[in-house]
């Protein structure tokens, strides 16, 4: 009985969370009158494949997903390769004051962007970084680092010691035994962060919208935002640029969640 219960819960979660992806499907198929007759209901005419087209061709969301990728991977790898060296540091060496500086990390993260932003942009101003990618992603890398670190801290804390010792005593330098030892037992969180942030940072409205105002340099939500007020009137533009955004993100999601399996299952044998 209890499975039972437990499955429906899952199925009805699963529900509620593939029920807009479906919503924002079916209505970036539709004619603009369809949708304002019935948002709910399947396309009665024939596909309206001329929404994505649109979106391509007209509002050049390609080039709006590269500007975006060039952002969000530069975040992810910046996070990982800073966040895997701080948080093995502070889960295996030892050294005067490391929990004062790992707090003061940790401290970090209840300052809302909102009010770093303006100081960002000043300094960002002064060394001739607005309008560049690498302010977005200096901006994330100040905003999600200490949570990552955070994250793979608590995992690489469970990494034995005898392991490292072996590594030690094989003649590994330090960054190999990052290389071969942490990073494999450390798989998922490592998968976890890559998912994680590049989610929030291809998703993130608030950072890019002030710090790039080139057309040409905008993100997809940034462009998308923009697109509701042109668009207003016909919503299943918004519709097909939304669905189109969000692909790219599952792609990410499908790719790693294995990988994060995978990698717990490693910890619960190690």
């Amino acid at each position: 009985m209890k499975k039972i219960f437990v499955f429906i819960v899952l199925a009805l979660l699963t529900l509620s969370f593939l029920y807009p992806l479906y919503y924002m499907m079916i209505n970036s198929l539709k004619t603009r009158e369809e949708y304002f007759v019935n948002p709910f209901a399947l396309p009665h005419e024939s596909l309206q494949f001329i929404n994505y087209t649109t979106m391509i061709s007209q509002f050049k969301i390609l080039t709006l997903f590269k500007n975006t990728f060039i952002i969000s991977a530069g975040t992810v790898i910046l996070i990982l390769i800073i966040g895997v060296f701080a948080s093995y540091v502070f889960a295996k060496l030892h050294f005067k004051g490391k929990s004062v500086i790992f707090l003061a990390v940790l401290m970090t993260m209840f300052i809302p962007s909102q009010v770093t932003i303006i100081p960002l942009y000043v300094s960002f101003a002064k060394v001739g970084l607005v309008n560049t990618y690498s302010s977005v992603i200096l901006a994330y890398l100040a905003l999600f680092l200490p949570e990552a670190i955070l994250l793979m801290t608590a995992n690489f804390r469970g990494i034995t010691d005898e392991l490292l010792e072996a590594a030690d005593i094989d003649g590994c330098s330090y960054l190999q035994k990052i290389w071969y030892v942490v990073v494999p037992m450390g798989q998922a969180a490592i998968f976890l962060a890559i998912i994680f942030y590049f989610i929030m940072s291809w998703n993130d409205l608030f950072t890019p919208m002030i710090l790039i105002t080139k057309m040409e340099k905008r993100t997809v939500v940034v462009a998308l935002a923009a697109l509701m007020g042109r668009y207003s009137g016909t919503p299943t533009y918004q519709f097909a640029g939304l669905l189109l955004s969000a692909i790219p993100a599952l792609i990410i999601y499908f790719i790693f969640q294995r990988n994060i399996i995978r990698g717990m299952s490693m910890g619960a044998i190690r």
